[in-house]
């Protein structure tokens, strides 16, 4: 039988039951907070823009002479021209997703022995913006963009498909490849939101 060990309230004295020495105490935080300055953005008439980490709408990366040497060996399997996405249907994001169900992918075989993708279709209303996907590419084609207003009126336009993904990509490489991989941007921007952060 387990037994519960009960521990008794203290007790306010009568200098704190008089002056509400607790409710002072509480309310001394609350006070020192009500006069920072607030980092609420005004929303959407101000829009910051987020770090190149984000995990946005999702995005496909072309071919454009910048692909991971893992490309060159798939290239020799595929049909894939310049400019077009770099996807080589090899289905490694719908094995990593926790909701495979959310890719619709599809690729045919060609006259010349070659395989061209036909379609990539990703419902981002089942989608958890986890990036296993991202994390599974082998050729680091899809990728997650800094676009989040992803909000629309009907539920079929929560699918996105394989020319939007590319042109996505394409411009989001145009603003933020050769960016570093880091939060921020550089310190001043964090700095000029979040305040000097004095470590411990």
């Amino acid at each position: 039988m387990v037994k519960i060990k009960y521990i008794e309230r203290p007790k306010l004295s009568k200098m704190e039951k008089l002056f509400f020495i607790d409710f002072i105490k509480g309310m001394k935080i609350t006070i020192k907070n009500f006069f920072r300055r607030t980092i609420t953005t005004q929303y959407p008439f101000e829009k910051l823009t987020p770090p190149k980490r984000f995990r946005g709408t999702h995005a496909h990366r072309v071919k454009d002479g910048k692909e991971p040497p893992s490309f060159k060996v798939l290239e020799k399997f595929m049909e894939i021209h310049e400019g077009e996405s770099r996807c080589v249907a090899c289905y490694m994001c719908q094995q990593a997703c926790p909701i495979p169900s959310l890719f619709n992918i599809e690729a045919e075989q060609l006259p010349n022995g070659k395989k061209r993708v036909t379609k990539f279709d990703m419902n981002l209303l089942n989608c958890l913006y986890c990036g296993l996907c991202v994390d599974a590419c082998p050729v680091d084609c899809i990728i997650m963009t800094d676009s989040y207003e992803t909000a629309t009126y009907q539920r079929k336009d929560c699918v996105i498909h394989i020319d939007d993904m590319s042109e996505r990509g394409r411009d989001f490489d145009e603003r933020r490849y050769d960016e570093p991989d880091r939060i921020w941007i550089d310190d001043d921007v964090r700095k000029k939101l979040w305040g000097h952060i004095k470590w411990s």
